[in-house]
């Protein structure tokens, strides 16, 4: 990794912290009735929005597979559209923004030195977060949108609702797969 790519992830990694924090603190707000859901909505695709021409634009940001990472955006963007023609749905976007807790503890790993202390810490909040949430909630979410929450839909909703959480899914199969394939690479 070249000085300015480690600068330019080391940037977008210390962006996404503060950001992601408080992404995953206000979906937890959101479905314990602190905080309108649809504000969180709202302010998730503000920051999808960004982050992916931030991407986009430096693909160099991300640590591999920038265009996969953008092309995950676009398609979280057209999930966070649906609850702005039905805010009574706002919801969904609180229950399935709980991943980015997931997200951050993979930031903050990847941000300490491998072997350290804190190191230990955040993988074990990842390792111990990841299949919970990526593997057995997301799919649940597949079921629950399909089922109940665009059961009455239009079928175009019902394919853009359940056609991007299905990607996402894949998504989270392809982040875990190559990373059991790639080689170990030394973390920051």
């Amino acid at each position: 990794m070249s000085a300015t790519h480690g600068a330019c992830a080391r940037a977008h990694d210390a962006a996404n912290v503060p950001v992601l924090t408080l992404i995953a603190l206000a979906c937890v707000a959101g479905i314990a009735g602190a905080l309108d859901p649809l504000v969180v909505t709202k302010g998730f695709l503000a920051y999808i929005v960004l982050d992916g021409l931030w991407i986009a634009l430096w693909p160099r940001c991300v640590p591999s597979a920038a265009a996969v990472v953008v092309a995950h955006h676009v398609v979280t963007a057209a999930l966070l559209a649906y609850p702005l023609r039905h805010p009574e749905r706002a919801i969904e976007t609180c229950r399935n923004g709980l991943v980015e807790a997931n997200t951050l503890f993979l930031i903050l790993r990847r941000r300490v030195r491998r072997g350290s202390a804190m190191h230990a810490v955040w993988n074990g909040l990842y390792v111990a977060t990841l299949a919970p949430v990526r593997f057995a909630w997301q799919p649940y979410l597949l079921w629950h949108f399909y089922a109940n929450v665009t059961k009455d839909d239009v079928w175009w909703e019902k394919v853009q609702v359940c056609g991007a959480q299905m990607f996402l899914i894949g998504f989270n199969v392809f982040l875990v797969a190559r990373r059991r394939v790639a080689p170990a690479k030394k973390e920051a």
